[in-house]
């Protein structure tokens, strides 16, 4: 029986070939996108769950509770671990990991950059990696001893047997390599290449008891058993308890969540990026339906075709549920091998979508369990595609299908086939007009005005021997005839390394504690960056060595002081005292899509890690770049010339709304391209059915152009419905999208008429083709059976 379905099936198929290419090539279409957003979601979904006890190990976060808002961070004071350690015994292992710049490693003539961090025994004991050599633990244990991955063991020495030998870290900390582990996998959010004992830190004096002083991330593994939900009930009061900071509250939130739920408002995960995989997994899902929707509609649109070999079949003997069988086996069929086309479609697009989402994503196809999911896939997609045309078609009465009066029933509303075309331009309308919204909000931030001047500015890390020598290469590079001003400063321009809510100033109400965003510089920080001053000067140790304890401050911090005129004024900030000498217009720092954040910039504030350097407008870049490098090569030898540009390190906080419009936009397309072939297959049917009566029309007088826009309003009626459906959705959905953003465009009026327009003139010209091809067909050809 099985045999005789798949034969007749395939007898239909090519039979109706144009019919069918449309459905298996749209299907295909749709079966490739969602193969490869399930791809992609399936290894989000595996971020940091292949350690073994990741259902164990958690993040500690902590909330502020400050002018009646509630802030959430993940950094913590050094004493901080050990008190947790020692007063809770449900954790059974705690640990802390700095986040700092790459430092510098070298071995011999080899120098890198490289993203290290110190750590502790924990931190093996919870995260648990391939051991290639050594034992990581026990390094941990000696402060003199590094563990490297697989990746940097090679990158230094050239093999991973390299226990005992000797590298140095920032030219003057030498640490015995101890143990070699496998690099970190790709669905990791910890990516380090080499890891230092937290005790070396302790024992150079880096270490501070201040609870006051949040740098580093921890991470706490409970014993077996324990329930979060009461561990965190006890854990809430933790550092009110240690501390004289009650309004702080202390909570663990499961690792394995962080990469996707690490959104938190009101102390709340509210989400993260599992909303956008969310998103693309509907929308991808959506495609795959309106691809099956083409399927459905040019099934049922030939069903007055096909009526008379369903009345046959009945009265030879054929019982209903043979019938559905011979017709699901069809679909079944026309999912088969509109899925070998989307495998093809999956192989040539792998590599670009893998580089779209900026993911290490493994090829499925080489693996067995792809395939089993797979027979799964094609026969679930068969099945639901086929069982409405299935059931539809075996229902018929044998003496009506025998007639050919399958037409004749009443039209009750919009038909079915009809909702499933409005179903599908109601996606387009929604997806194109997001796009295009995306697209505003895109363009609207990236022309926000950041109070910096980015063109031609540089920055490089200040190493030891860099600090050695800080004036004389200051010096230097203010005489090279590419620079037109030179800056140190705490952090890049590009980031906030520090703030507090512990500042204090005279008139300050004591429950009022607004988190304020910290920076240092040396001199000539207006200059470099391009900033406005609007009153008083900036801060310059050279010409006023007092301007150590001087401080300049943005427009926001202004506005939040509360003065009349704030130069001159005097701010506390952890034990000192700074004396404002200089107002600058608001800058932005961090992300461009949140709000101006209030900013103190001090004299040389703490240590001065970077050096900013603004090339003259007329340089020769790859002159000035070499002058550059040759004279930072004098001071910092035998080590990498890491510059960045300012400009270029900015673009990247754009590169996660990049992706979702660049995918937005493919994923509309396809939508366009999938309804418009199903539109094109039902305007030709339709056209091939009232071929009769076009001619009648046209030998009664009808013009071509009455012809045609007959033939057109059918769909534009339903284009017009579908529009009317779908705008209202695009505002609602666009506008919490926008929510998201403190900084955020408007939604225009303008967008859903062009996206009305745009869509309705797409849907005509792919019915226009078929439209004119019937008008101008000769009336006698159609007309001489008559």
């Amino acid at each position: 029986m099985l045999k005789n379905y798949l034969k007749i099936a395939w007898r239909n198929i090519q039979r109706n070939k144009g019919y069918t290419f449309i459905t298996v090539v749209g299907l295909g279409i749709g079966m490739a996108a969602s193969i490869l957003i399930l791809i992609w979601v399936q290894f989000e979904l595996s971020v940091d769950r292949y350690h073994e006890h990741s259902d164990r190990i958690y993040a500690v976060w902590r909330n502020n509770h400050a002018n009646g808002e509630v802030n959430s961070w993940d950094y913590t004071p050094a004493p901080y671990v050990p008190a947790l350690k020692e007063q809770y015994p449900e954790v059974e292992e705690a640990t802390r990991i700095t986040e700092w710049d790459p430092m510098l490693i070298s071995f011999e003539a080899n120098s890198f950059y490289e993203k290290l961090t110190f750590t502790e025994p924990g931190f093996f004991k919870m995260f648990r990696f391939e051991v290639l050599e050594g034992d990581p633990i026990a390094a941990m244990e000696q402060p003199e001893s590094i563990v490297l991955t697989e990746s940097l063991a090679q990158k230094l020495f050239g093999t991973t047997s390299v226990l005992g030998k000797t590298v140095t870290i920032e030219k003057q900390l030498d640490f015995e390599v101890r143990a070699v582990v496998a690099d970190f996998p790709g669905n990791s959010t910890l990516q380090f290449t080499g890891f230092l004992p937290f005790g070396k830190l302790e024992q150079m004096g880096w270490v501070d008891d201040f609870w006051g002083n949040n740098s580093y991330r921890s991470f706490a593994m409970l014993r077996a058993g324990t329930s979060l939900e009461s561990f965190n009930a006890k854990f809430k009061s933790f550092t009110a308890d240690n501390t004289e900071y009650d309004d702080i509250s202390d909570f663990l939130f499961p690792f394995r969540d962080l990469h996707l739920k690490s959104k938190f408002e009101n102390g709340q995960s509210v989400g993260g990026k599992i909303e956008l995989i969310r998103m693309f997994s509907i929308v991808s899902f959506i495609v795959l339906i309106i691809a099956g929707i083409n399927f459905v509609n040019l099934s049922t649109a030939q069903s007055d075709r096909r009526s008379k070999e369903v009345g046959i079949r009945k009265i030879s003997g054929a019982q209903k549920e043979m019938l559905i069988g011979q017709f699901l086996a069809e679909s079944t069929m026309v999912a088969l091998s509109a899925y070998l086309i989307a495998l093809v479609l999956v192989s040539l697009t792998f590599s670009s979508f893998r580089d779209l989402i900026g993911q290490e994503l493994q090829s499925p196809l080489s693996q067995p369990f792809f395939w089993i999911i797979s027979a799964a896939y094609v026969l679930i997609i068969g099945l639901l595609a086929g069982s409405y045309p299935a059931f539809l078609m075996s229902s018929y009465r044998p003496i009506l299908a025998l007639k050919s009066k399958m037409d004749q029933r009443k039209n009750l509303g919009i038909k079915p086939r009809e909702v499933l075309v409005i179903f599908q331009f109601a996606v387009v309308v929604i997806l194109i007009s997001s796009t295009w919204i995306v697209r505003d909000q895109m363009r609207f931030v990236q022309n926000r005005d950041l109070g910096i001047n980015e063109d031609r500015l540089i920055f490089h890390p200040v190493t030891s021997k860099m600090r050695e020598n800080k004036s004389a290469l200051r010096n230097e590079l203010s005489s090279l005839p590419g620079i037109s001003s030179v800056s140190y400063t705490f952090s890049p321009l590009t980031d906030i390394y520090s703030d507090t809510d512990a500042m204090q100033w005279q008139g300050k109400d004591p429950d009022f504690k607004p988190n304020i965003s910290r920076m240092g510089t040396d001199a000539g920080l207006i200059a470099t960056a391009g900033k406005e001053l609007i009153s008083g000067r900036e801060i310059d140790v050279y010409t006023f060595p007092s301007d150590s304890s001087s401080m300049m401050i943005n427009e926001k911090l202004a506005a939040l002081l509360g003065f009349e005129d704030p130069l001159g004024q005097v701010i506390r900030d952890d034990e000192k005292d700074y004396t404002i000498v200089g107002v600058v217009k608001d800058f932005i720092m961090e992300s461009p899509f949140d709000e101006v954040k209030p900013i103190a910039v001090f004299g040389p504030f703490r240590e001065l890690n970077f050096i900013h350097l603004r090339l003259n407008e007329q340089v020769n870049l790859s002159e000035a770049m070499a002058q550059i490098q040759n004279t930072i090569g004098k001071f910092n030898p035998d080590a990498p010339f890491e510059y960045r540009f300012v400009d270029q390190e900015n673009d990247q906080k754009f590169i996660s709304q990049e992706r979702t419009a660049k995918l937005t936009s493919i994923f509309t397309a396809l939508s366009i391209f999938i309804s418009c072939m199903g539109l094109f297959g039902l305007a030709a049917f339709i056209v091939e059915r009232k071929k009769k009566e076009i001619s009648v029309r046209k030998v009664l007088g009808a013009t071509v152009s009455s012809l045609i826009g007959l033939i057109s309003s059918e769909f534009a009626r339903l284009v017009g419905i579908a529009i009317l459906i779908g705008v209202p959705i695009t505002w609602y959905v666009m506008s919490d999208w926008l929510e998201t953003f403190n900084y955020r465009t408007v939604l225009d009026w303008s967008i859903f008429i062009w996206t009305g327009g745009l869509t309705l003139l797409i849907a005509l010209l792919t019915v226009s083709s078929q439209a004119i091809k019937a008008a101008l067909v000769n009336p006698a050809k159609t007309l001489k059976s008559e």
